[in-house]
């Protein structure tokens, strides 16, 4: 079913989803590998990579002060494990194998389901529930940047209690200056800021080394799972308590798969296992060795690690700056999201700015960039300190982890015909695991968890919208268009006048008559004496050098249709690719004589119940903010025509 003109702009409309392709060079190569994945560590590892600063400190808030001592090993053991299960075995190992092309995230699982999953009349329960997850995702994306610029600047307070006032002003200041880098992209960021987290990874896993060499290796028996569950046990009252501070430690892990499409499943697991999964556990074992030697709980174990002084200060600069760099994780998997909410008519049809020559899926999405910022901004100012935000934490994620944990069963029964009682199997120990933490969550509620679902449920409004109103229109252009077959060979039995020249119509699907073209006969009855059906394929390469051209296939009564590719940082001039037709394969076209027809719709909304009429407004305004296919391309403006096609909501 071809939509219209406007399909073009949006890929998903003519069946083939632009894929995030693996980089150009060979995997094998040593040096790419290495750069690669020390590009990774600066984006992808961010956000799970700083969780040290506050993940321990709230866990031990939650529990009994009269019982913590001998509940450290506990703690530590469930930090352990939490992080070899959810991270290692369920994410790296599991979900992350769900992919589509290369990309990650919720989104790309909805896109290996679409394709098996019949949603023409009605949208399933697990693509919305994955729309959900999208939206919680971003949800985090906004708390992610404030909780963890907030709890470095706080190190301040440590070094000297005078000093709090600047907490809020400099972490204002941070973030806005985070935000502005983007448009450098994720790989330029990522060279600029991977060398730094090598060095943060070093420099946890060296904190941790000293307090256990200091205090001993007693707390190296937290890696028995027993202390785990002994704790889970005998603290009852307080164990989902606990648990709320210590998925802290796992925060990161959706924007981690989110990611992917950025740098590739393989630089991603070469980072975690080799660089920052053993960094986090020495230090989250130092934090552990720490607090079972003092006497009395420091205010600030991560920061405690350290003699009071220039210490301090200088591992208050470094947290600051790998603060920063968390934030990339969660900012990055936004952008990702967003490209293939449009790609899956989720969202309105937005620019996207490819960053990379050399992959594809990293890209910079201005206007998203700006709305986090400013959500973050207003975050800042209404919490003012990570404690405040620990509250809310931990919720957008944790419910994100469970939408994923469904939607990899899905996958594995539906996509890849997995044996289904193995795979219920592994959906009940996976959500073992996410729905004890979203529980633990859940007694939040109301001490700021409700504020990332507030955000995930105006943004899933939104998807939700859009996607209607677009399933709509879709029906009314369906309603309206002719196969081009039946229409070519009822042409010459229709009265109207030839024009000279040749008219060009942009389609996302040439099988169908553009309804500019039905427009043109209908109302105004006349006909080009040639008409070219011009088709676009968005391709994985930056830029197409050679073949543009797959398709060229001349009909009957003076029709074309010319197919071609154009690469993911292009925007094609469709002249000079009429000119290479006529050159290079023949087609006869008088370059000086065209005409390009492009198709605008305008939305009217009426009584019909399509929508609740609320959501008709929304989907107005979206709709009158959505940009236009013809901007994609380049084209002549004083040879070309819209024509405003009329939809009823």
């Amino acid at each position: 079913m071809a939509e219209n003109e406007g399909a073009t702009a949006e890929p998903a409309d003519n069946g083939a989803l632009e894929a995030a392709a693996p980089p150009h060079k060979p995997e094998g190569e040593n040096g790419f590998r290495a750069g690669i994945t020390l590009a990774a560590l600066g984006v992808v590892f961010g956000d799970i990579g700083t969780s040290p600063l506050y993940a321990m400190n709230a866990t031990m808030a939650f529990a009994d002060p009269g019982r913590l001592k001998g509940s450290i090993l506990g703690i530590v053991s469930l930090f352990f494990w939490s992080l070899m299960l959810v991270v290692t075995v369920k994410y790296l190992i599991f979900i992350m194998k769900a992919d589509n092309e290369g990309e990650g995230g919720d989104f790309s699982m909805h896109a290996l389901l679409e394709e098996k999953m019949d949603a023409r009349k009605r949208t399933p329960v697990i693509f919305l529930l994955l729309a959900f997850g999208a939206a919680l995702l971003v949800g985090d994306g906004v708390i992610t940047p404030s909780i963890s610029v907030l709890s470095a600047i706080e190190g301040l307070e440590v070094a000297g209690p005078d000093m709090g006032h600047l907490i809020v002003p400099l972490s204002l200041v941070i973030l806005v200056t985070l935000f502005a880098i983007q448009r450098l992209g994720t790989g330029g960021i990522g060279r600029a800021f991977g060398p730094v987290m090598l060095v943060w990874f070093a420099v946890l896993g060296a904190l941790g080394a000293v307090q256990l060499f200091q205090h001993g290796p007693q707390v190296l028996m937290a890696v028995n799972p027993v202390y785990a569950l002994e704790f889970l046990w005998h603290e009852r009252a307080q164990a989902l308590m606990v648990l709320g501070g210590v998925v802290l430690c796992v925060t990161g892990v959706e924007a981690l798969y989110a990611d992917m499409g950025h740098f590739g499943r393989k630089a991603i697991q070469r980072g975690w296992l080799f660089v920052a999964m053993p960094g986090l556990l020495l230090n989250y074992f130092g934090q552990g060795a720490l607090a079972l030697a003092s006497p009395k709980m420091p205010e600030n174990l991560f920061f405690s690690m350290v003699p009071q002084g220039w210490m301090t200060y200088a591992l208050v600069a470094l947290a600051t700056v790998a603060t920063v760099i968390a934030s990339q994780a969660v900012i990055s998997g936004v952008f990702t999201l967003t490209r293939q909410a449009i790609q899956l008519r989720y969202c309105p049809n937005l620019p996207i700015v490819h960053t990379s020559n050399e992959v594809e899926g990293q890209i910079y999405v201005p206007i998203v960039n700006l709305l986090l910022c400013v959500a973050c901004v207003v975050t800042v100012v209404m919490f003012k300190s990570s404690e405040n935000l620990a509250a809310a934490y931990g919720m957008a994620v944790t419910g994100a982890m469970a939408i994923t944990s469904f939607a990899y069963f899905y996958v594995r029964v539906k996509v890849w015909n997995k044996n289904v009682l193995l795979s219920l199997a592994l959906l009940a120990l996976f959500l073992l695991v996410d729905l004890s933490f979203l529980a633990s969550n859940a007694l939040k509620l109301f001490k700021g968890a409700y504020y990332p679902l507030v955000i995930a449920a105006g943004l899933f409004v939104v998807m939700l919208t859009w996607r209607m109103g677009r399933k709509a229109i879709l029906h009314s252009f369906f309603e309206r268009q002719e196969p081009l077959d039946s229409f070519l060979k009822a042409l010459p039995k229709k009265t109207f006048t030839p024009l000279k020249g040749t008219g060009i119509f942009l389609t996302a699907d040439n099988t169908y008559v553009p309804v500019a073209l039905q427009d043109q006969l209908e109302f105004f009855n006349v006909l080009r004496e040639q008409n070219i059906l011009l088709t676009a394929i968005p391709d994985v390469k930056p830029k197409v050098k050679h073949g543009r051209i797959v398709e060229m296939e001349k009909l009957d009564e003076g029709f074309f249709r010319i197919t071609f590719r154009y690469g993911y940082r292009e925007r094609p001039d469709l002249l000079a690719l009429l000119r290479y037709a006529r050159d290079e394969v023949g087609a006869t076209i008088d370059i000086d004589d065209v005409l390009f027809h492009f198709n605008r719709e305008r939305v009217f909304l009426t009584r019909a119940r399509t929508l609740w009429y609320p959501m008709k407004a929304l989907f107005l305004f979206l709709s009158r903010n959505s940009r236009a296919a013809q901007e994609s391309f380049v084209y002549p403006p004083r040879r070309a025509v819209e024509t405003v096609h009329p939809v009823f909501l």
